[in-house]
C-alpha cells in the first residue's frame, strides 16, 4: 500500500489525475480511461479487498445499486464498508458518498421492531432506563448472576450474590450449601416468582413507552455502528480504504502561516546556512543550517533504511531520521489484557494514516528529520 500510494501522491503531484474506484469499471489493477483523460483506481488497492473478492466482483457485473451488489456478491461488513469508503459506489450516489455508506448501514443494522425484557441489557447498555427503574436493573442482573450457578432446580449464591440478597430479600429462604464458593442455595420456584414480580414493573413501563423507546434504541443501535465504522471526512475514508486522497488532502486547510509550515517543493534543494561559529578545539568553521517544519500523513516507513514517506498537500517527501530517532517514534505500546492476550493502546507514530510535523531540513530530494 505505501508504495502504491507513492506513486498516486507523484502521479496527482503532476496533474494526472486518478479516479476513485468503480465498482462496474475498476479492474484488478490500475487501467486507463481514455475516454476521460485519466487513470481509474484499482479494486486491488484497496484494504482487505482480496484477490477471491475481486474475481467474484468482477465476475458479477454490472450492478445498478448497493442492493443489487449485496443480492449477488458475498461479502463481510469491513470489505463492503472499504469499498464504499474508496469511492466504489459513488457512481449510483451522483458522488454522495456518505448517502452511500447511510444507505448500507440502514441495510446492516439489526433494527428492532418491538421492544420485550429480551432487550433489556441493550436498555441499560444505552441508558434508556430511567433512575427510578434502577433497583429492576440491578435484579436483571443479579438473576444472570446467579443462573450461572444453577444445582439442580437451586440457584447458587456466592458471597457477592448472598450479601445482595441478605440487604434486599428473606434470607429464610436460603439453604446453607458451601461447596466450590456456594454459600447458600434459593429453590429456583421461590426465586422465579421474586423475580417475576420486579420484572413485570418493568414489563408495563416498556409497554406504556413502547414506540419512544423503540425509535430511541433503533437510533443508537445506528449511532452505534456508524460511530464504529465510519466516523471520519471523506479523505479520512480514503486513506483508510485505498492510502492516497482522491479528494483534498486532510491538512488542505491548515494554516500554514500561521504555524510555521513550510512546502517542501518550495525549499532550496540545498540547505541554508543560518550562522556559523569556530569549534574551541579544532579551529574549524561550523555551519548549523535554517530548519523549516513539514507537515503531512504517513504513507509508507522503511525500517531498514529509518526512513519515512510523508504525503504533504503539494507532494510526497522522503524523511530521513537518523540516531535512535526512528527507533524511538516507531515503537508501539501493547499490554496484556485480562484475557491473557496483548493488546495495542499505541500504535507506532509513524502508523500509515498518522497526521504528523517533521521538523528539518531538505537536502535534495529528502527532508533530513
Amino acid at each position: 500500500y505505501g508504495k502504491v500510494a507513492t506513486a498516486i501522491g507523484k502521479m496527482m503531484s503532476a496533474n494526472i489525475t486518478v479516479s476513485a474506484p468503480d465498482i462496474n469499471k475498476s479492474k484488478y489493477t490500475f487501467t486507463p480511461d481514455v475516454d476521460n483523460n485519466m487513470i481509474i483506481h484499482g479494486l486491488s488497492g484497496i484494504t482487505k479487498v482480496g484477490k477471491d473478492l475481486i474475481r467474484t466482483i468482477m465476475d458479477n457485473r454490472p450492478y445498478n445499486s448497493i442492493e443489487d451488489f449485496l443480492s449477488k456478491v458475498k461479502i463481510n461488513k469491513p470489505q463492503m464498508i472499504n469499498l464504499i469508503k474508496s469511492g466504489a459506489f459513488d457512481c449510483f450516489y451522483n458522488n454522495d458518498r456518505q448517502k452511500a455508506m447511510k444507505d448500507y448501514i440502514e441495510l446492516i443494522v439489526d433494527k428492532k421492531k418491538r421492544i420485550t425484557l429480551q432487550n433489556m441489557k441493550m436498555l441499560m447498555d444505552f441508558n434508556l432506563i430511567p433512575i427510578q427503574y434502577d433497583f429492576q436493573c440491578r435484579i436483571y442482573n443479579f438473576n444472570k448472576y446467579i443462573k450461572k450457578s444453577k444445582i439442580d432446580n437451586y440457584y447458587g449464591l456466592d458471597i457477592a450474590a448472598y450479601n445482595f440478597f441478605a440487604i434486599n430479600f428473606n434470607i429464610d429462604l436460603l439453604q446453607p450449601y458451601n461447596q466450590d464458593n456456594i454459600l447458600f442455595i434459593i429453590k429456583q420456584t421461590e426465586w422465579d416468582k421474586i423475580y417475576k414480580k420486579q420484572m413485570d414493573t418493568i414489563r408495563i413501563f416498556l409497554q406504556q413507552n413502547q414506540e419512544i423507546l423503540l425509535n430511541k434504541l433503533n437510533e443508537k443501535i445506528y449511532n452505534e455502528t456508524w460511530n464504529k465504522y465510519c466516523l471520519g471526512t471523506i479523505s479520512q475514508w480514503e486513506m483508510d480504504s485505498i492510502s492516497c486522497y482522491i479528494h483534498n488532502h486532510e491538512l488542505h486547510n491548515l494554516k500554514n502561516i500561521i504555524y510555521g509550515f513550510s512546502d517542501f517543493a518550495e525549499l532550496s534543494e540545498e540547505p541554508i546556512i543560518n550562522y556559523e561559529f569556530t569549534s574551541k578545539q579544532t579551529g574549524q568553521r561550523i555551519p548549523l543550517y535554517k530548519i523549516y517544519r513539514i507537515a503531512g500523513t504517513v504513507l509508507d516507513r522503511d525500517k531498514t533504511r529509518k526512513t519515512i514517506t510523508l504525503l504533504t498537500t503539494s507532494g510526497v517527501v522522503s524523511v530521513k531520521l537518523f540516531g535512535d530517532a526512528f527507533t524511538y517514534y516507531d515503537k508501539q505500546i501493547s499490554e496484556r489484557g485480562i484475557d491473557g492476550k496483548k493488546h495495542v493502546i499505541e500504535k507506532s507514530v509513524f502508523s500509515r494514516g498518522n497526521k504528523i510535523i517533521v521538523t528539518g531540513i531538505r537536502n535534495g530530494q529528502d527532508f533530513i528529520c
